[in-house]
């Protein structure tokens, strides 16, 4: 198994938050062969920097490698990469996959669609109110919203995770103004399912 450091961006210290540089991954003692979550004008992911091995790929591990963003409001957006070692260095295996502090994800072992983990995220979606029409407000940060369900499969032919399902729900599900942790994915298990063409029983 590949041995790893995690090596956290610089931040402001005395806010806790507005990382400046990224959080990183690096492959044995020294820095020369790291990756690091790609920043935007607006995002450096760069806190709470996590590793967790989700399966294998060529029987090396695939490591699930998560950095934080947060700019000192209500809200937070973290950077998930998928990472395998390939000619010895890290290869993320995912497009871009960037989930709020509303949001969940869940790994599926589903042996009819891939021999490899399923991941399926959920992620609010905010309508914001019609500057145009003041009796319609739009919502709040925190309240109920719609979801947007996605689910990533491995494709062999092209050595990557390929988005395969891309929807939204129908229904509005509660938001962190009323719960402690967001539960949208089971719920729409069945509905998952039937648009990867796998039965839910």
């Amino acid at each position: 198994m590949a041995q790893y450091r995690l090596i956290p961006g610089r931040f402001d210290q005395a806010e806790g938050c507005d990382p400046k540089t990224p959080a990183r991954i690096c492959l044995g003692s020294g820095t020369a062969r790291c990756y690091a979550p790609e920043s935007t004008k607006s995002y450096t992911f760069g806190m709470e920097l996590k590793a967790i091995t989700v399966g294998k790929l060529d029987d090396r591990p695939l490591i699930l490698f998560s950095a934080m963003f947060y700019g000192c409001g209500s809200g937070t957006l973290t950077d998930y990469s998928l990472l395998t070692v390939r000619a010895g260095e890290f290869v993320n295996l995912l497009p871009t996959v960037r989930l709020t502090n509303q949001s969940e994800y869940e790994f599926w072992t589903l042996p009819e669609v891939s021999t490899l983990p399923v991941l399926v995220t959920a992620d609010f979606i905010w309508k914001f109110g019609n500057p145009k029409d003041p009796s319609d407000q739009g919502e709040t940060h925190l309240a109920a919203h719609r979801y947007a369900i996605d689910v990533f499969v491995y494709s062999p032919k092209n050595g990557k995770y390929e988005n395969v399902v891309d929807y939204s729900t129908k229904k509005k599900y509660a938001s962190l103004d009323d719960v402690d942790k967001i539960r949208v994915i089971e719920p729409e298990k069945s509905a998952i399912l039937a648009k990867l063409g796998v039965s839910s029983k």
